[in-house]
């Protein structure tokens, strides 16, 4: 009964063993962050797109702890300014505050200068955190904004940062550059299907500016825990009236492509 209870005991520390191995190879870190939030509006503003009114909102993430504090100032600094009115600026000279009171100050002045105009402006700039495992921490930023014209304008980046050493992910680091054909390849392949065209449907009679009239990947790419996502903003491929288009490729379509030292190779296992 001894020696049985003894193997049984073995086989539970094994399982226990390869089961922290699992969870270890998923990725799960340290790593802490909050959202961040402004908001400011003109006198008599009640909703966010009332006529004659002005109003700005801008959130995003920031990382509170991480146990390398020179690579979380750097991803901190670079959200900064991806948020920020001047995205060349120092990033600790940024006031966001200053920034919402001479959006609202413009506004004011506009107003004033033509009080027939009867518009509203707004800006609103929002993201999330959209993965934070293994060495990879990824987030989205959208602005959706109206300053006069035609009609609101929305954009939409993704930023994907090492956790290593707060560089920005590049695609070769996901994908070798030689397999970046094949890639190509998968990708237009889900890029057809999204947009119910055959595989002899030319893309440029189909509505689609790709250079050359050859479909390409482009450098604004997120990732999620299971898939690259690409994202074509609008009259980036095509004309504003077809909007943007959100591009998945799932991991299970590239795997072949994914080598031992690709980023993403964690997440596959």
């Amino acid at each position: 009964m001894k020696k049985t209870s003894l193997v049984i005991y073995g086989l539970v520390l094994l399982i226990a063993l390869f089961s922290c191995s699992k969870k270890d190879s998923a990725g799960i870190n340290d790593l802490q962050y909050n959202l961040i939030k402004y908001e400011k509006q003109s006198e008599g503003c009640e909703g966010l797109r009332e006529d004659n009114c002005a109003k700005i909102k801008i959130e995003f993430p920031q990382i509170t702890d991480y146990e390398n504090s020179e690579v979380k100032d750097k991803i901190n600094n670079s959200i900064k300014l991806l948020y920020s009115m001047d995205q060349n600026a120092d990033p600790d000279s940024i006031n966001f505050n200053k920034e919402m009171d001479d959006f609202i100050n413009d506004y004011e002045e506009f107003i004033s200068e033509f009080p027939d105009a009867f518009q509203s402006w707004f800006i609103e700039k929002t993201g999330d955190v959209r993965m934070n495992r293994a060495n990879i921490f990824s987030l989205d930023y959208m602005e959706y904004s109206y300053t006069g014209g035609a009609h609101a304008n929305t954009y939409v980046t993704f930023k994907n940062y090492k956790l290593t050493d707060g560089e920005e992910i590049t695609l070769d680091e996901i994908i070798s550059p030689s397999k970046q054909n094949e890639l190509t390849k998968i990708g237009e392949d889900e890029f057809r299907k999204l947009k119910e065209l055959t595989l002899e449907t030319d893309l440029g009679q189909a509505g689609f500016w790709f250079e050359n009239n050859q479909f390409y990947l482009n450098d604004n790419f997120l990732i999620t825990d299971s898939t690259l996502v690409f994202y074509y903003n609008n009259y980036e491929i095509t004309a504003y009236a077809f909007g943007p288009t959100e591009l998945i490729i799932p991991f299970v379509k590239i795997k072949s492509l994914v080598e031992d030292n690709s980023l993403i190779k964690p997440l596959l296992e």
